[in-house]
């Protein structure tokens, strides 16, 4: 499971890494776009990358337990380690190292919102124009900060309302510009990201872009506002230049040093408005191809699920129980008899082992256990492999054979059991394998065993339940096969090929080869082609299929044959 799992966070990594290699080519190409597109296209990188499990397939392995088999679980002793030895699953170890820094980043982001929720308390109102945002001065930043979304609040530092006017205004409409874009609800979304794939330097790389790129058009939005440019790069300026108190919060913050440069430049830089068509067309352009980028790689790469295990719910069981210090290397499992399993006979076979210093079985005798169980114990215990050691030994195993405690829901109840379609003879034995009598109810599974038993009287009877619970037997037609030369014998009615005119003029010859059914009346019913030239195939297997020959019998009851015939095309010299 921990492995699996860790295997899967290495092709998720792999693929994200890939789909943000493909963004920032996309980035590249528009880095003298508006900071709008710029901030849209890594938003949806980073959305393409968080629904990336989603995308493409996942493979499922099946396992599917047959019904027929027989599970056998081996009791052993256990070996302990020895003395100074490590037993570590390190990919446990890695996944709790995963889970621990996930857990460790979360509470970073509570103890962020609590921080926040702390400076709201002991925070004072702001002599500011009456708006719908509070607007508070605080002691514990040093630079604005806005977040909520119900009853959004702004935070400034105490000394605020000492700054200029002009710096004053540019600040305030900074964060207000934040709070009407909902800012604050996308930077929680991206800091749980964050938390949730911490480990994964590529998605710090895409939200440090994306914060940049926000940054970016807040000031396009300030500035079209205020249109004083230098007034709010001296607010821009100065508040970068105050010495920072304030610990991580989940707010956007007014400047990120790592970021002033490049929002400086950007306000510097005179960027022509792209038109909205065309933002637009590229954007949808974009978007359709790191989605299909997503969509191909995790085809390409599919995540593996767990295996899902397809258990059928009446299984049989034998448990094993060696008493011997000699390691099994070679196990045979045992069947459950079918007679046994209708009667629901259970219990612990025992059986004695002589090895020889092979570690092949030389002899085994049953010294315990139901005499319905012993035959197939033996049986598979007697091709069983034990570690070689040189020299003979003894040993006692004992294989507990176990149904399931609830039998399956019976279909019905059995009205008669019909044997009168198989000989005669046959009718007492098989009579003797079938458990039930008139009046038992069916069980849901009884028709496999029950076919299962009869089968060990001749294979050729088949059993079937009727839709009004009669149990009929019946011998299914046998087809046996004869020599051609015995069966040529027997030919009572012979049509003897034309020979293809075609064939004449070019002088083919050969030998056609067909393998013929034969039904129990003696007519050809089917021809199947060995060998033989094209021409000549046609002419012989028209011939053949007027044949008739005499009837087969097998201890007195017809059969179908089947037997090579060959036709020979011989031209005179």
């Amino acid at each position: 499971m921990w492995r699996l799992a860790i295997e899967n966070l290495g092709l998720y990594m792999l693929e994200t890494l890939l789909v943000i290699a493909l963004g920032l080519a996309g980035a590249w190409l528009w880095r003298n776009a508006e900071a709008r597109l710029r901030l849209w296209h890594w938003q949806l990188v980073l959305v393409v990358c968080a629904a990336l499990p989603f995308l493409g397939r996942w493979n499922t392995p099946v396992v599917t337990i047959d019904t027929d088999s027989v599970q056998i679980t081996t009791r052993a002793v256990a070996i302990p380690p020895p003395a100074g030895s490590w037993d570590v699953n390190w990919w446990k170890c890695l996944a709790i190292i995963l889970l621990g820094g996930m857990l460790i980043m979360l509470l970073r982001l509570i103890v962020g919102g609590l921080r926040l929720s702390y400076y709201r308390r002991h925070a004072q109102p702001a002599r500011t124009p009456p708006i719908d945002v509070e607007v508070l001065l605080s002691h514990h930043v040093t630079g604005p900060v806005s977040y909520g979304i119900f009853r959004p609040v702004v935070l400034l530092p105490a000394d605020f309302e000492s700054w200029p006017d002009h710096r004053r205004h540019c600040v305030l409409t900074h964060e207000l510009a934040h709070v009407q874009r909902h800012d604050w609800v996308f930077g929680i979304l991206e800091e749980l990201i964050r938390s949730l794939l911490w480990f994964h330097p590529a998605v710090w790389l895409v939200l440090n872009r994306i914060h940049l790129s926000r940054e970016q058009v807040v000031d396009a939005e300030v500035l079209g506002l205020t249109g004083d440019r230098e007034a709010y790069l001296d607010a821009l300026l100065t508040v970068a230049g105050l010495k920072e108190r304030l610990g991580f919060v989940p707010a956007p913050l007014f400047v990120r040093k790592r970021h002033l440069a490049m929002r400086v430049a950007h306000l510097v830089d005179e960027v022509r408005p792209m038109n909205r068509i065309r933002m637009m067309f590229s954007l949808a352009g974009g978007a359709l191809t790191l989605a299909g980028a997503g969509a191909m790689l995790t085809t390409l790469l599919p995540f593996q699920a767990p295996a899902q295990e397809v258990r059928q719910p009446q299984k049989a069981v034998i448990d094993t129980s060696l008493r011997t210090g000699r390691q099994v290397v070679h196990e045979v499992s045992p069947k459950y008899p079918a007679e046994a399993k209708l009667r629901r006979i259970e219990g612990t076979v025992g059986i004695e082992l002589s090895i020889d210093g092979k570690g092949l079985v030389s002899d085994a005798r049953v010294i315990s256990g139901p005499d319905e169980l012993r035959r197939a114990a033996l049986q598979a215990v007697l091709q069983w492999q034990f570690a070689e050691t040189g020299s003979p030994s003894r040993t006692t195993v004992e294989l507990s054979f176990r149904l399931p405690k609830e039998a399956p829901a019976p279909v019905g109840l059995l009205r008669s059991i019909d044997l009168s379609a198989i000989p005669e003879g046959m009718r007492a034995r098989v009579a003797g394998r079938i458990p039930l009598k008139e009046g038992d109810p069916i069980p849901g599974d009884a028709m496999r065993d029950i076919q299962a038993a009869v089968a060990d009287v001749d294979g050729r009877i088949r059993v079937l339940l009727t839709p009004d619970m009669v149990l009929q037997a019946s011998m299914m037609p046998m087809t046996i096969r004869v020599g051609g030369n015995v069966q040529a014998s027997k030919i009572r009615k012979q049509v003897r090929p034309i020979y293809p005119p075609e064939a004449k003029q070019a002088r083919i010859q050969g030998t056609v080869r067909m393998l013929v059914t034969i039904d129990k009346e003696g007519r050809v019913t089917d021809i199947q082609l060995e060998s033989g030239h094209p021409i000549l195939a046609p002419a012989a297997m028209d011939a053949v299929k007027q044949w008739e020959y005499e009837i087969t019998l097998l201890n007195g009851s017809p059969v179908e044959v089947k037997t090579a015939v060959d036709v020979n095309f011989t031209l005179a010299p």
